[in-house]
């Protein structure tokens, strides 16, 4: 009779292990997430999966080795300069920008410890808990509008995913990059702000804020965007005459599209445009991430610098390519030649 009680205690406490989930059978703590919400994460993360491009990219720099699924394929020309943990990912999609929309049951067959989320003021927070919390795995969400936010987010993932030291060294470097830029923006008179113009489509009629999450490097760099006006949508792109650009007189262009840079020389219609004349039309670095927006990420540490140059280089003097080079190697582990500089800078 003992015998079989015994039996009967060890299937009952079989049965109920099983039937745990796999944050109820590993050791598990609360922490408070940067959106202030209460959430249950295992004692030691090993692996995660990002709902959203901007945190996917600072995991690239962070912890590549910790992720176990890309939001969308990485481009040839971009994998000899990231980290090799990441070029044979399998790729699952996000919750939003380009690329395939994510299925949540796709998550479970990934075994991720937790999903990181984007903090983005125009996303219905609730609506993203609701539809990815169904799958049984903690959402965490974290800060990644724009560099300001990286010290604090990269410190926050440190102490939750247990890897301070690198952490650490991420946070500092923008910190410091953050501060010389701050000093040097700060000796520019009052009144004095070069006048900037953003144009972010082939045409070049599309452009953002001064004030939106879109065009933060140009502001910390001190630049005067001279499209004035709040950011009203989550994706930007907003439409402006190329009349109003005239009246504005921007003194550089910062263009996304490599077809409108080398375009605009020789269109009339532009060459009204001061900058166009003057040949202060530049094309943002983008290999292998964009340096200052879309997606925002890591790479404006680099992308604020070189625009600090570009609007005031007697203030920010910048070697450009030693730098890059520096940059690269601390943030994405890869050491690059002249030819990468070339491809790179050009």
């Amino acid at each position: 009779m003992l015998l079989f009680m015994r039996l009967c205690l060890v299937f009952c406490l079989g049965t109920l292990i099983s039937s745990l989930s796999p944050l109820d059978q590993a050791q598990a703590r609360e922490i408070t997430d940067m959106a202030g919400r209460q959430v249950s994460v295992p004692d030691h993360i090993k692996k995660v999966y990002s709902l959203s491009h901007p945190v996917s990219f600072l995991l690239y720099a962070f912890a590549p080795e910790r992720l176990v699924g890309l939001n969308f394929p990485i481009r040839e020309q971009d994998k000899p300069f990231l980290p090799k943990a990441l070029i044979d990912l399998p790729v699952f999609g996000a919750v939003m920008g380009h690329g395939a929309a994510m299925n949540p049951e796709e998550i479970l067959g990934l075994h991720p410890d937790v999903l990181l989320v984007w903090l983005d003021r125009f996303s219905d927070n609730d609506k993203i808990i609701q539809q990815y919390g169904k799958v049984g795995l903690p959402i965490v969400f974290v800060k990644a509008d724009g560099i300001e936010d990286y010290p604090e987010t990269l410190r926050f993932l440190g102490q939750i995913m247990d890897k301070k030291e690198r952490a650490e060294q991420l946070a500092s470097y923008i910190e410091d990059v953050l501060k010389r830029v701050e000093i040097a923006v700060a000796k520019v008179p009052e009144g004095g702000k070069r006048r900037v113009y953003y144009a972010e489509s082939r045409d070049g009629l599309a452009t953002d804020c001064d004030r939106s999450f879109h065009t933060i490097a140009i502001r910390l760099a001190g630049g005067d965007n001279i499209h004035h006006c709040e950011q009203s949508t989550h994706g930007g792109m907003e439409a402006i005459g190329i009349e109003d650009i005239i009246a504005r007189k921007p003194e550089l262009i910062i263009a996304q599209s490599r077809d409108f840079a080398l375009g605009a020389p020789t269109n009339p219609v532009w060459r009204e445009v001061e900058a166009v004349r003057e040949g202060r039309v530049y094309i943002v670095p983008r290999i292998p991430f964009n340096w200052i927006d879309r997606p925002p990420s890591f790479m404006q540490g680099l992308g604020i610098q070189w625009l600090a140059n570009l609007f005031y280089p007697d203030l920010y003097p910048f070697d450009i390519k030693a730098e890059t080079k520096n940059f690269y190697r601390l943030f994405l582990n890869v050491d690059l030649n002249d030819a990468d500089l070339t491809q790179i800078l050009q």
